[in-house]
């Protein structure tokens, strides 16, 4: 299935030199372009008419219509000839005369062809005259042409394109074409980041002026396979255990195969953030004037855009992580996500992990399995880690370390993450563990994960 989102852009493009091209040589320079795709339409149209009536006057002498490779040939530059489609003949005849990139020049050169041959019978009915094609014609943009680039700074979406031949950059003293991106709502931000994570196909597109707006819009098609919905066992559950060192360990009960979201890249960006904020804040201590005299907020402001900076991290990471979550599930025709109830994460919880909200992946997946029809279930969390998933036996040293889980009654060994969303894939497993504690003669202490033994 294609759609398309319309996209207003920013002018952001800069010649070959890197300094910035002023709005009126850009927009010249598009208008050229759009002047060129004009004068190709119709030339192409002129071709095509031109080989229609030759085709029916060869009919008339031969009884059979004439094959395009057999009379559309042409000399190449070495001197050999060699035989073209009419499409291919077009192209060779033309394809010099313009600046307009050569992939551009040949979605354009089909486009218009395609129209004559729908048209013809509309146009020997006299139902419809012989297209014209009129000015402001929009530019066509080949699906290799266009790049999409996310700045996790800014949190802003960048298109590249490529509209230019070699003779066209010589000329024109431009290379690519980069526009910032203007995104006004979150439908649009939402294809974006699903085009960006190639989710979504980008297929060719149309660059067009807005005449009335005196603004560039582009015109950008996806593509995406449009998918059955699939019937998910309502009753088949996915444990979702979530932490730093593995941000989402995901498994099904009794089943060895899991989904481990390592957290690797996210715990080397809290270092590195955390080193930028400290050397900031010592900066500070001693800033010049130009700081200093605007207060503690103009003082400040670098170590506060750091907040900034960890939310679009944050964004990017988690909407990630959650498509992945989503689609481990329906692989495994999941109905149902258990996650654990967050409310007091916060609560003698180093600072990172404060700020780096749960709460806000918790969110995406709601979202995205919301979309598949998955239902999302939360439990008490308690006392998951220390619950040994084969035979139920709790106890604080059944996780000596970070990584190990050693159940002290059944011997049973494996990763932690792993054992802590087996146990969480368990339907009631809150209600199972609060029977086994009463059952084992053990209060249930406030502080979560430290029974009394």
């Amino acid at each position: 299935m294609t759609k398309v989102v319309k996209l207003a852009l920013i002018n952001n493009v800069t010649d070959k030199n890197g300094n910035k091209v002023e709005y009126y040589d850009l927009n010249k320079c598009l208008w050229d372009l759009q002047k060129e795709t004009r004068d190709l339409k119709n030339t192409v149209i002129r071709e095509c008419w031109e080989w229609y009536g030759f085709s029916n006057d060869y009919y008339k002498l031969n009884e059979e219509y004439p094959a395009e490779r057999d009379h559309l040939k042409r000399e190449k530059a070495n001197g050999t000839i060699k035989d073209y489609s009419l499409d291919g003949f077009i192209y060779s005849k033309y394809s010099k005369k313009y600046k307009l990139h050569s992939g551009n020049l040949c979605t354009t050169l089909r486009t218009a062809s395609g129209a004559f041959r729908t048209s013809l019978k509309d146009i020997l009915r006299g139902d419809k005259s012989v297209l014209s094609y009129k000015a402001d014609q929009p530019l066509d943009v080949q699906k290799k042409c266009i790049v999409l680039e996310y700045d996790k700074d800014t949190n802003t979406y960048y298109i590249t394109l490529t509209l230019l031949n070699k003779t066209g950059v010589k000329f024109y003293d431009i290379g690519d074409f980069r526009f910032k991106v203007t995104v006004k709502d979150n439908s649009t931000r939402t294809i974006l980041e699903r085009c960006y994570d190639e989710i979504y196909s980008i297929s060719a597109s149309k660059l067009i002026w807005n005449k009335k707006k005196g603004q560039w819009f582009l015109n950008l098609c996806y593509s995406f396979d449009k998918t059955e919905t699939k019937e998910l066992d309502k009753n088949k559950i996915l444990g979702v255990n979530l932490g730093v060192y593995y941000p989402i360990y995901a498994s099904i009960s009794g089943e060895k195969d899991r989904l481990a979201i390592s957290g690797d890249e996210l715990i080397e960006f809290r270092n590195r953030i955390e080193a930028r904020r400290n050397a900031l804040k010592k900066q500070a201590a001693v800033c010049g004037d130009g700081r200093i005299g605007h207060g503690y907020k103009t003082r400040m402001k670098p170590v506060l855009n750091i907040s900034d900076k960890i939310a679009n991290f944050r964004d990017t990471f988690n909407h990630k992580a959650s498509r992945k979550l989503i689609d481990f599930a329906v692989k495994n025709d999941c109905g149902i996500i258990q996650l654990e109830n967050l409310k007091g994460v916060t609560k003698d919880t180093e600072g990172f992990l404060k700020n780096w909200s749960f709460y806000d992946l918790q969110s995406k997946i709601e979202n995205k399995a919301k979309e598949r029809g998955i239902k999302v279930v939360y439990i008490e969390p308690a006392y998951t880690s220390l619950r040994c998933s084969k035979c139920g036996y709790i106890h604080k040293d059944n996780h000596p370390t970070r990584e190990q889980f050693i159940c002290q009654e059944c011997g049973y060994r494996t990763l932690h993450d792993y054992n802590a969303s087996q146990n969480i894939a368990v339907k009631d497993i809150d209600k199972i563990i609060k029977a086994e504690l009463e059952k084992m003669g053990i209060k249930k202490n406030k502080d979560e994960e430290k029974p009394e033994k």
